[in-house]
């Protein structure tokens, strides 16, 4: 098991719909922008990978929604690192409300 990486994000207005309530597909770019935050984290940001000639397609999303997160709210997004076989690198994200620490969604 590796390490945890905490990345924050407070939700803003574009984000939402009509409802204040944060529209799906949000997250997925949550876990990209927490993603490439790890990545930096590790030294392996992506202008580094380029350098070395590394490509790292995305091949695959989940998300399991479980709350709502609404606009203004500051959610967030613990990444850790799953599984790593030299070649495919797993990911496992966690969007929970920085204020009160209840999970809203978890994705791979």
């Amino acid at each position: 098991m590796r390490e945890i990486q905490k990345y924050i994000h407070k939700v803003q207005y574009y984000e939402t719909d009509q409802m204040r309530v944060v529209h799906h597909s949000n997250y997925i770019r949550w876990f990209e922008e927490a993603r490439v935050d790890l990545m930096e984290q590790m030294g392996m940001g992506y202008d580094r990978m380029e350098e070395l000639g590394i490509a790292s397609p995305v091949l695959g999303v989940e998300a399991d929604y479980l709350r709502m997160v609404r606009f203004g709210d500051t959610v967030s997004i613990r990444t850790r690192m799953k599984e790593y076989n030299g070649i495919k690198l797993t990911l496992e994200y966690e969007v929970t409300d920085e204020n009160t620490g209840m999970v809203h969604c978890r994705g791979l």
